[in-house]
């Protein structure tokens, strides 16, 4: 047990750490920029924090929007296959039981499907289930944004952005604009921002990272 912990110290000493900010393009840093993301927050990512916050509702739109950011140790390919397998995702992302391709009722581009997703969320003795249909657009490998075609939610739309910062380093963006159509206690609201939405980000990381990986800025 002692050699193995030793060696497990020893692979994590050896993973290189995330570039600071000001050893990272030009372009790289302007994507993260693009995010809201500055030299501040980003070295709390770095380290391995995980953070949310609540953004803008655009125009015409209503509901809650909300963003998670995290850094994830690991090839920009094994992120997105994890990302867009619809069928495996709902063994590692929260709050999802199930995921499966769907006919469309229109043609669709070589780069888009239609996911139908059954969700539940159960806090304390609120409860919900929904069950949505959302056109996913892919841009591999670093895009993917999805519309609510139809289901139980008025509004459900957002997208993940996968940004490479190292050859083994990835940060991701998890957007999400929703709108349930129904009243939402505020605590289940503070629950979701505070303590479910980082989950997507780790999730990621459980499903996608070596064993030795560590986040050191």
């Amino acid at each position: 047990m002692i050699a193995f912990l030793f060696l497990t110290a020893v692979l994590a000493a050896a993973q290189p750490s995330a570039p600071h900010w000001g050893g990272l393009p030009a372009d790289t840093a302007a994507g993260l920029e693009a995010e809201g993301i500055v030299a501040q927050k980003y070295e709390r990512l770095a380290g391995g924090e995980v953070l949310t916050e609540r953004r803008p509702i655009p125009s015409g739109k209503t509901g809650v929007h909300m963003a998670a950011f995290g850094i994830v140790r690991s090839p920009v390919e094994k992120v997105w296959n994890a990302i867009v397998d619809c069928e495996k995702t709902p063994s590692f992302m929260p709050h999802l039981d199930s995921c499966e391709l769907v006919r469309p009722d229109h043609p669709l581009a070589p780069n888009q499907k239609w996911e139908q997703l059954d969700m539940s969320f159960r806090i304390l003795f609120f409860n919900k289930s929904a069950r949505l249909v959302n056109e996913a657009t892919m841009e591999a490998p670093n895009y993917l944004k999805w519309n609510q075609v139809r289901g139980d939610a008025k509004v459900n739309e957002g997208y993940y952005r996968i940004i490479t910062i190292a050859p083994d380093t990835q940060f991701v963006v998890y957007d999400a604009l929703v709108d349930p159509g129904v009243s939402v206690p505020s605590f289940v609201m503070n629950w979701i921002i505070g303590r479910s939405l980082p989950e997507v980000i780790t999730a990621l990381r459980d499903r996608t990272e070596s064993p030795q990986s560590r986040y050191a800025s």
